[in-house]
């Protein structure tokens, strides 16, 4: 039996990087694509499970295992998302551009809220920063620099001229790390300008659409130094709350934790009353658009 780890997928065709370094083009077993399992149906009064058949099909990323040019089964996740649809992720490098198209906090903090909700770390990379003039630029470092004080790290680069790239590259080393973020903003320039052996098709901004043209079609692992990989993505410019129940959206606002709310069950909508974190937004502790952003995203999931 052979064992690797899936590298590419189309059209249910699955490209395996082999333990040998080999890479060879197989199928998936029809048991992984229909799978039957005992599932407990949340909306019934009764709590007996009952068999379901759900798809669950090997995805990019699985350490895999193949007999007779079949893979057979993939070994337990460490992790694995669905929005971009890969397993077994280190971290998740999000690409936003300063400018063209127009940086979105919200899209940020969304991004954000379905990383930390898959336990994964979250490093943001702000490209194109030659299309803002000085003032603009220190604007947006001080804007991000809120984030910084989080912890989250924050890195600027210039793929044109090479700006940040080292910086870039250094935290690529030894992991597997998923590109994905904005729309437009740059994924594919940004690894072709880390590994020139890349060669991923790139588009210029439409602008009769305001966003990018979805130039990736595919996820695809890259083999990178000391044993890591890139994986590009699809990029989107929209994103939904995926797997993420209201009750425990305020907790992927790390900060919100910081701040005392008078009643257990606090959402920290506006006007509550004895809501810390309410309180700390207007004592200006907490970024306002980030505050904005969670109520946007509450609002999504009462709908």
């Amino acid at each position: 039996m052979q064992e690797g780890r899936i590298i590419n997928l189309n059209g249910g065709i699955y490209k395996v990087e082999l333990n040998d370094g080999s890479i060879i083009c197989v199928k998936a077993r029809g048991k992984l694509r229909n799978e039957k399992k005992n599932i407990i149906n949340e909306k019934s009064l009764s709590s007996k499970a009952n068999p379901t058949i759900i798809k669950n099909s090997p995805k990019v990323g699985d350490i895999v295992q193949i007999e007779n040019n079949m893979i057979d089964h993939y070994l337990p996740r460490k992790n694995e998302m669905i929005r971009p649809d890969i397993a077994n992720v280190d971290q998740i490098l999000l690409v936003f551009a300063a400018k063209e198209p127009d940086f979105s906090f919200y899209l940020l903090d969304l991004f954000l809220v379905n990383i930390l909700k898959q336990n994964i770390e979250p490093l943001i990379v702000i490209s194109k920063i030659d299309k803002l003039n000085s003032v603009e630029l220190n604007e947006l470092k001080e804007k991000m620099n809120y984030y910084e004080l989080l912890g989250y790290r924050v890195l600027y680069v210039n793929s044109l001229t090479g700006l940040g790239l080292d910086r870039v590259k250094k935290e690529l080393s030894g992991k597997v790390t998923i590109l994905s973020g904005q729309t437009g903003a740059g994924k594919s320039t940004l690894i072709n300008a880390i590994y020139p052996d890349f060669s991923l098709e790139t588009n210029e901004i439409s602008y009769a659409l305001g966003r990018g043209k979805h130039t990736t079609r595919e996820t695809n692992l890259y083999k990178f130094d000391n044993g890591g990989y890139i994986g590009d993505t699809p990029g989107f410019s929209k994103l939904d709350l995926l797997g993420v129940d209201k009750n425990e959206l305020s907790s992927l606002f790390i900060e919100f934790k910081n701040h005392f709310c008078k009643f257990k069950d606090c959402m920290h909508t506006k006007n509550t009353k004895g809501c810390g974190v309410a309180l700390a937004v207007e004592n200006k502790e907490i970024l306002n658009t980030r505050y904005e952003n969670y109520l946007r995203m509450l609002e999504l999931k009462e709908k």
